[in-house]
């Protein structure tokens, strides 16, 4: 009896050009949620206290977050084996805490709330990226290899 075509094929991933613009993708990501880390950590130590630290990375915070968006069109676009809708979700819900309620907001930007979010999401975004980047180049290292 013959196989079926469909199982025949391995799972395909981007061609080599999507695949080289997602690494660059991830790599820049990575850099800037790593810039928001550094930017946090040098605004503590300067000023002794976590109140305000918003304000020292605001700018690359509302970059970042906002270049996001573009996972929704690599969903979109199918270079990337996702949901659009819930990719859309998770990074609108974001784009809108960053945008219509943090930036908008001014009373909300000295918040303690502010400072757990950012930390949270500069954590979270940093593994994450990094961990696409290195599954991208088919080398992610031993610790967080997960066995299919």
């Amino acid at each position: 009896r013959p196989t079926p075509p469909s199982s025949n094929k391995k799972k395909k991933g981007p061609g080599t050009l999507a695949t080289a613009y997602l690494v660059i993708y991830n790599v820049v990501m990575t850099a800037g949620w790593l810039v928001i880390a550094v930017g946090l950590v040098r605004a503590y130590l300067a000023r002794g206290s976590y109140h305000g630290l918003y304000y020292s990375i605001e700018k690359p915070l509302k970059f970042f977050q906002t270049g996001a968006l573009l996972e929704i069109l690599h969903c979109a676009v199918g270079i990337v084996p996702s949901s659009v809708v819930l990719t859309g979700f998770q990074v609108m819900s974001r784009v809108f805490l960053t945008w219509a309620v943090t930036h908008s907001v001014r009373e909300v930007q000295s918040e303690d709330s502010v400072l757990l979010f950012v930390v949270a999401w500069t954590v979270t975004e940093i593994i994450r990226y990094s961990f696409y980047t290195f599954s991208l180049l088919n080398h992610l290292p031993y610790l967080i290899k997960v066995e299919a």
